[in-house]
């Protein structure tokens, strides 16, 4: 055999024994974390980082009567009710309903609920029956507060409160605090016996409907809250309108929570409604969903003096 086809077999001789070397080193290579892949299907398994704080066994529940029909109600409080479990924290959160006030207060009583978000004349009636902290108020048109007017024609010929007896009168509806039971108090603080001094009184269950009534003689008074006057399509027709009696600045009503959660729970409760803001995008589609509220600011008790003054006078 020539000396170049020796040396021609040798290097085939050697490149198999390379190959075969480096497979079987290759079968037994410990994979390195730095340049092998990871699997797919872990990297998609990320867990929940709330999943293991301090709350994250809690079922949290808010009441809150409906103010529209119940599968409408859970649609626009998903984006809120998702917010709130995030932030928390906590395994769940779940919205309940009630009928009406009451339904709320009874159900923070039996402990079936963790927050309930009361009216303010409703907090005031049962503050004292049950244990519940106020945590935060919501902002509506720039403002915690809002007030009631009496309103009646600008040509009826009535000057005052007392010019109202034997008159025609429309009510929101009785669990109005700026369509009845303010105005009410109002009232009664002038002489006039609301529940015998009228010709005729009704409840027509909207403030924009009081507005309208009064505008069309059908009723000579009425009572509503300020910015009825604004649902008017004719904003020239207020001018129309007399503004006969006002109350004081009625607090927005407040959201509370049982007295028995756990302080440091509270606090992030609280802390989490104050952090909604409309300058956030995400945020704003969750307040725009909770009924005209533009965000939260802190609750006190003695936020609700007024209304505690307007409650004592009507009960006695």
């Amino acid at each position: 055999m020539r000396k170049s086809e020796t040396r021609f077999f040798g290097y085939i001789l050697f490149f198999c024994i390379s190959v075969i070397f480096t497979f079987f080193t290759g079968c037994g290579k410990t994979p390195d974390p730095k340049t092998d892949k990871p699997d797919q299907n872990a990297s998609t398994q990320e867990k929940n980082p709330a999943a293991s704080g301090k709350f994250k066994d809690v079922v949290l529940k808010l009441g809150r009567i409906p103010f529209t029909n119940s599968s409408e109600m859970v649609r626009q409080h998903e984006g809120f009710m998702k917010y709130l479990k995030e932030t928390l924290g906590v395994k769940e959160t779940r919205l309940v309903t009630a009928s009406n006030y009451d339904g709320i207060v009874k159900k923070l009583e039996r402990g079936e609920i963790d927050i309930g978000w009361l009216g303010s004349l409703a907090y005031v009636e049962n503050k004292e029956k049950i244990k519940m902290k106020p945590l935060v108020k919501p902002v509506r048109f720039g403002s915690t507060s809002y007030r009631g007017i009496i309103i009646v024609r600008g040509d009826s010929g009535i000057r005052n409160l007392s010019d109202l007896k034997g008159k025609k009168f429309a009510w929101v509806e009785k669990e109005s605090a700026s369509g009845y039971t303010f105005p009410k108090a109002l009232l009664i603080e002038a002489g006039i016996n609301p529940d015998k001094d009228f010709s005729e009184a009704a409840f027509l269950t909207k403030h924009d409907a009081v507005v309208l009534n009064v505008l069309l003689g059908k009723f000579d008074a009425g009572a509503c809250y300020d910015d009825a006057r604004k649902t008017l399509k004719d904003q020239e027709k207020t001018r129309e309108l007399t503004i006969l009696g006002t109350t004081q600045d009625i607090s927005n009503e407040p959201i509370v929570c049982r007295s028995d959660l756990p302080e440091d729970l509270v606090a992030q409760i609280k802390d989490a409604f104050i952090k909604l803001s409309l300058k956030n995008p995400v945020h704003k589609a969750i307040l725009q969903n909770l009924t005209d509220v533009q965000g939260f600011l802190p609750a006190d008790d003695s936020d609700y003096d007024y209304v505690k003054k307007m409650y004592s006078l009507l009960k006695n």
